[in-house]
Parts: structure tokens; C-alpha cells; sequence
């Protein structure tokens, strides 16, 4: 709701073009979002396929500034090393 009650018209993220900064910052934001709605994604990526770089370099940044620690950092860039895995694998059966 925007407002006065009226309807915000907010782009869908799902409908334009994207960088891998932008994909990983969403899926950081929105870490339960649809395989589909994520798969729709991947396929307006634009650029390099720079998705663990831009990962890593995000919580890299968090581990510098101390909210995280190195084994909390190697949990969580494995766990979205496989998510980024079984993406593309989605997106190429399509």
C-alpha cells in the first residue's frame, strides 16, 4: 500500500534485465523465493554469470565487519554455491 491506501507500483524484479549483483542481492533479501520465479531471473541476467564472486565478495564485506565469523562465512557461501548449482541447472532444462 502506498499512500493514502492507493496500490504501490513497484517494478517486477522478474520482468527486466539484471545484473549478478542484483541477483544475489535479492536472493539474499528473498532466500525462500520460487525455483521459478528465480530460474525467470537467471535468464535476464545480463553480463557474466558472476554470481559466486558476488556472493562471496558480499559476505565477505559482513565478515570484515565482524557480523559474521570464517566458519559462518564457509557455511553459508557453500550453501549458496549449491543454490547457484542446481539454478542453472533448472534454467539449461528449460
Amino acid at each position: 500500500m502506498g499512500l493514502f491506501g492507493g496500490k504501490k507500483n513497484v517494478k517486477d524484479v522478474f520482468d527486466r534485465e539484471l545484473t549478478s549483483f542484483e541477483f544475489v542481492q535479492h536472493l539474499i533479501k528473498y532466500p525462500n523465493e520460487s525455483d521459478e520465479r528465480i530460474i525467470k531471473m537467471y535468464h535476464n541476467l545480463v553480463g557474466g554469470d558472476n554470481l559466486q564472486k558476488e556472493m562471496e565478495d558480499y559476505w565477505r564485506k559482513i565478515l570484515e565487519d565482524s557480523f559474521i565469523d570464517q566458519e559462518e562465512f564457509e557455511r553459508i557461501k557453500e550453501e549458496f554455491s549449491q543454490k547457484f548449482k542446481r539454478i542453472r541447472l533448472l534454467a539449461n532444462k528449460e
